[in-house]
């Protein structure tokens, strides 16, 4: 019969014992016995998905072994399950399991129970050295210190000292930092994808830092990534309403600094999908982006507000926006006769054509369509241009006053919360009730701050959108799909009927 030594090592550190010297203690058992030697390096002890170990197990399972030498218990597991699992089927194949360093007779219950209480005790050192890394790294994080990982393009590391402790920061890389600024000029305009980023930095000769093309994945990192924002509270508000763990108070969000993004305890999606439960860290180096195109490229990210439309269209500024009244389906734009020299241009009801399903309008004449949108547009827009300047100045101090009073309800709900520890059953009724009606009226609070931050941005634009107006015949295609989405949701198209559901 073949004795097996198995030795494991998870981290080559200072005061943990090496392979080598764990095989050397193990030999002293084999004495002249044949032997055979498994070594796993680098490998954790949290489950025994391990090469050696594995191929050891398989080797049991022939047959023609009569013991397994380990140094201590742990070497095989650190898991009770699976250790139980092995040393169960250890016994199934008559194979007898030896600790050099904790003696137990494992063909007696007394010895089978002390095996198993030493395993639930290795079991609970791992998890509580896990536990106090997962807290280090959460603390550590709130307050801002570089928590490594992949850095971002346009940055490189550089030591610093914050807090008497050793860390790192960003520190900008000019000329990559300018492609940044770059991706997000493009990606900001409302009919520009992805891959309309990457066509243009692949036909511009722009690589990134490795010398090769930038992928759609890179680019989205880059756009999605707040350590570029020069955070203020804007970036502060918006990240508030998606349920994000914003650390730093409102206060802190001056326009300069950059922010970090980690994934929270709650967080239950990818953060490039989803912010709700992240946490949200200034960071202590400056940012290259200022808010308004950051918050822009992020919306069309999350689909929210402002998205990106997938139609590039050639031929109607009305692409993607006008649809049937009767059965909500895209219209088509359809020329007649095809032999013309400048042929017809039509809007006909996709599903009409395609399957005759829908009774509502048959083929209407496109520019008739075009100049009744164009007329309401230039409508809609005399609305904000006689806003009187008292009326635009008013906003701003009314989304002050909404940011205040979001900070109190937070301050009076964390008091009441405080005060729990010492509250009669009276008490607590009171300050349960008190805490629902608050946080409805945070929910609140926080939907008028989003669109009240939504609608001063549209404000701030519209004088670009009149011009792009005044200038309409002059102006490209993509510019005036541009317009149009910035101003129109959607049009629905009947029988002497135009329905127009604005965004502003």
């Amino acid at each position: 019969m073949v004795d097996f030594i198995y030795a494991r090592q998870s981290v080559d550190k200072e005061d943990s014992i090496s392979i080598e010297s764990q095989i050397e203690l193990c030999l002293r058992e084999v004495g002249n016995n044949q032997h055979k030697v498994f070594r796993d390096k680098g490998y954790s002890g949290k489950n025994t998905e391990r090469p050696d170990f594995q191929e050891m197990m398989a080797e049991v399972r022939a047959g023609g072994v009569g013991r397994i030498i380990v140094y201590r218990l742990d070497r095989i597991s650190r898991s009770v399950l699976d250790f139980a699992n092995v040393i169960s089927e250890l016994q199934k194949y008559g194979v007898e399991f030896v600790s050099i360093t904790e003696r137990f007779d494992t063909s007696t219950p007394i010895g089978k129970a002390m095996l198993m209480i030493v395993m639930v005790f290795a079991q609970l050192e791992r998890e509580t050295i896990q536990q106090r890394v997962i807290d280090a790294y959460r603390s550590r994080s709130r307050k801002g210190f570089y928590m490594g990982g992949r850095v971002p393009y346009g940055y490189e590391l550089e030591n610093i000292v914050m807090d008497g402790i050793k860390t790192c920061m960003y520190r900008p890389i000019p000329e990559q930092i300018q492609i940044v600024k770059l991706i997000y000029a493009l990606y900001s305009q409302p009919q520009t994808s992805f891959s309309d980023v990457i066509k243009y930095l692949s036909t511009h000769g722009i690589k990134n830092q490795s010398g090769h093309n930038f992928s759609r994945m890179r680019v989205r990192d880059i756009i999605t990534n707040p350590v570029y924002v020069k955070a203020d509270a804007d970036v502060y508000e918006f990240f508030r309403a998606q349920g994000t763990e914003v650390v730093n108070d409102v206060s802190q969000f001056i326009g300069t600094n950059g922010a970090y993004l980690y994934t929270g305890d709650k967080a239950t999606q990818r953060k490039a999908i989803c912010l709700d439960g992240q946490v949200l860290v200034i960071a202590p180096h400056e940012g290259c982006i200022d808010s308004d195109t950051w918050l822009r490229c992020r919306r069309k990210c999350l689909n929210v507000r402002q998205i990106a439309k997938p139609v590039k269209a050639k031929n109607t500024w009305l692409a993607g926006k006008i649809k049937c009244i009767r059965c909500g389906h895209a219209l088509s734009l359809r020329a007649y006769p095809r032999k013309r020299t400048v042929p017809a241009r039509y809007y006909v009801c996709s599903t009409k054509y395609v399957s005759a399903s829908c009774d509502g309008i048959g083929a209407v004449q496109a520019s008739d369509i075009e100049d009744i949108v164009f007329d309401e547009m230039r409508r809609k827009l005399a609305e904000f241009t006689e806003l009187s300047v008292k009326e635009r100045q008013g906003d701003p101090i009314e989304l002050t006053k909404l940011k205040v009073r979001a900070d109190e309800i937070e301050k009076e709900i964390a008091t009441l919360i405080d005060k729990i520890v010492s509250a009669s059953p009276a008490t607590m009724e009171y300050i349960n009730e008190r805490i629902d009606a608050l946080d409805e009226e945070k929910k609140n609070v926080r939907e008028q701050i989003a669109q009240m931050s939504a609608e001063m941005y549209g404000k701030r634009n519209m004088e670009t959108i009149s011009g792009y107006i005044n200038d309409w015949e002059r102006i490209d295609m993509d510019d005036k799909l541009t317009v149009v989405d910035a101003l129109i949701d959607n049009i629905r198209v009947g029988r002497g009927d135009v329905q127009i559901t604005w965004k502003i």
